[in-house]
């Protein structure tokens, strides 16, 4: 094998050797025997010792190289012809890449051009793969500038000074039962559930006072807080 040949893994040796036999090759007479060698018959071939083992090894994938292409071709031409596999295997023992390139009628460019062939692709269909998966999608667009939903704290920070401001309970971006009840001021209550009772809307009221007083307090600017604390300080009786 020259030293410049790429490997390539069994399934593209098997896809790969067809092309080798496409001359004058018609096939195996013997009904027995497979006119084109699958994976599984690659394997019991190196088992036997009439084909090479891999060349080497990507993980737990086998990688073959030239002299198994030739082989390969060599061994289903002789087949052909009538010889057996022990006949087969004596023959092309210690035989040359050049000399079974002979026998196939076959120069070794041609042959190395099928490999190159086959690995380009192989590189050709992961780089669209890799591709498709680094492709944004072009609905959402890229997940990194995807601005979040706005959170129920910040949508209150974004509201106008003295716009009515909402309190969401519960599912509040659900709206199946969305209901909305004012609790005193400009503050008003969303949840999720069935209309409350007159019983239940005065007990919530209650319940909402202080909340209602300090958000009331922050639409208020310095002054008007400042007259509002002196507003509510006790005033002092005469002296006795």
């Amino acid at each position: 094998m020259s030293p410049t040949t790429p490997l390539i893994t069994l399934s593209e040796l098997v896809a790969t050797v067809p092309a080798l036999l496409a001359g004058d090759y018609s096939g195996v007479r013997s009904g027995r025997v497979r006119d084109l060698p699958d994976e599984r018959t690659i394997r019991w071939y190196q088992s036997v010792g009439i084909l090479d083992r891999p060349s080497g090894f990507r993980g737990r994938t086998a990688l073959h190289g030239r002299r198994h292409l030739l082989q390969l071709a060599a061994i289903k031409k002789l087949q052909a012809a009538g010889f057996s596999l022990e006949s087969i295997q004596g023959g092309l023992a210690g035989k040359t890449d050049g000399e079974l390139a002979r026998t196939l009628e076959l120069p070794l460019r041609d042959v190395d051009a099928l490999i190159a062939s086959a690995v380009a692709a192989r590189e050709a269909t992961a780089a669209a793969g890799l591709a498709a998966a680094l492709e944004p999608s072009r609905r959402d667009g890229p997940f990194w500038k995807t601005r979040p939903a706005a959170t129920p704290v910040e949508a209150l920070d974004a509201s106008p000074i003295g716009a009515p401001l909402a309190i969401a309970a519960g599912q509040a971006d659900s709206q199946a039962g969305l209901q909305s009840g004012s609790v005193g001021g400009s503050v008003v209550v969303l949840w999720n559930g069935r209309p409350l009772t007159p019983s239940e809307q005065t007990r919530l009221a209650e319940l909402s006072a202080p909340l209602v007083a300090f958000l009331s307090s922050t639409a208020l600017t310095p002054a008007e807080r400042g007259a509002a604390s002196r507003s509510r300080r006790p005033q002092k009786g005469p002296n006795p």
